[in-house]
C-alpha cells in the first residue's frame, strides 16, 4: 500500500529534492498573468463544497473582481447540487459540477484552485494543482503535518505558483497595519505575545461504522489517507 509520504512525493514530479534554503525563486511575468491585478479574467475552481465554500461565492460574483467560477467540485453529489443552487441564486451562469478534482485540474482554462477539501487533502490537492499550472488558495490548516508544510513550500518554489493559506488574520488590512506598526517600533521592542482562543464548538460525537451514503465517492474522499470503513458524521461539514 502506498504511504501518504510516497503519495505526496509522487505528486511533485518524482522524488528529486528541492532546496528550501535561500531566497524564494522570483516568479516570471508569465506566472503572474492571471492573478489579482491582471487585466485578464481569472478562472477559478472550488474543490470541497462544505461550509467554507459558501464564503467564496460573493467575492467571486463581484463584477469588479473579474473572476468567473468554472467548477464546483466535491465527492458528494448532494454537496455539488446544493452548491450549484446556492451559487446561481446571485449569478447569471452555472459552473460545471465535477466529482473528481483531477479532472478539474486537467482543464487548462482553470487559473486558480480554491482548496477547501478535508484537511488530509490540503497539501496533496494543492501540490497537484500547482503541478497542473494553477495558483492555490488553501484553507487552514495548510497541511496534515509539519513535514507537509515544507513540502508545500518546496512545490510553490518548484512550480513557481502562488499559494495562500486562508488565515483571516494574515489577510486582514487591520492586522497587516498593526504588524507594520510593530515592526516600525510603535511599541518599542516586543518580547512576548499572548494569544487567546475560545472554542465554542460542542464535543465531537463517537463515530460508528455505517453504510457509505448514496452519492458519496468514499474512496476518492479518502484520497491519500489510509483506507478505512466509512463512519457516520465523517464528511458532512
Amino acid at each position: 500500500m502506498t504511504s501518504r509520504r510516497d503519495f505526496i512525493s509522487k505528486t511533485i514530479l518524482g522524488t528529486a529534492a528541492i532546496s528550501i534554503g535561500g531566497s524564494a525563486m522570483a516568479m516570471s511575468a508569465g506566472s503572474y498573468r492571471r492573478i489579482m491585478g491582471s487585466n485578464d479574467r481569472i478562472h477559478v475552481a472550488i474543490a470541497g463544497l462544505g461550509r467554507r465554500a459558501g464564503a467564496y461565492y460573493s467575492p467571486i460574483q463581484n463584477k469588479d473582481a473579474n473572476v468567473r467560477l468554472l467548477y464546483l467540485c466535491d465527492v458528494m453529489k448532494s454537496q455539488r447540487e446544493n452548491a450549484l443552487q446556492n451559487f446561481t441564486k446571485n449569478a447569471d451562469y452555472s459552473p460545471t459540477l465535477e466529482n473528481d478534482i483531477r479532472r478539474v485540474l486537467d482543464d487548462k482554462n482553470v487559473d486558480v484552485l480554491i482548496n477547501s477539501t478535508p484537511d488530509h487533502w490540503h497539501t496533496p490537492g494543492s501540490i497537484m494543482a500547482m503541478k497542473a499550472g494553477k495558483h492555490v488558495y488553501v484553507e487552514k490548516p495548510c497541511s496534515h503535518n509539519m513535514n507537509e508544510n515544507e513540502v508545500l513550500v518546496k512545490a510553490s518554489k518548484k512550480f513557481k505558483k502562488i499559494v495562500q493559506m486562508g488565515n483571516q488574520q494574515r489577510s486582514s488590512p487591520h492586522t497587516i497595519k498593526i504588524i507594520s506598526d510593530i515592526h516600525k517600533g510603535i511599541i518599542g521592542t516586543p518580547y512576548k505575545a499572548v494569544a487567546i482562543y475560545v472554542n465554542s464548538r460542542g464535543e465531537t460525537p463517537v463515530q460508528k461504522t455505517a453504510p457509505v451514503p448514496e452519492g458519496l465517492d468514499w474512496d476518492l474522499w479518502q484520497g491519500p489517507a489510509i483506507r478505512r470503513e466509512y463512519t457516520d458524521n465523517t464528511w458532512d461539514y
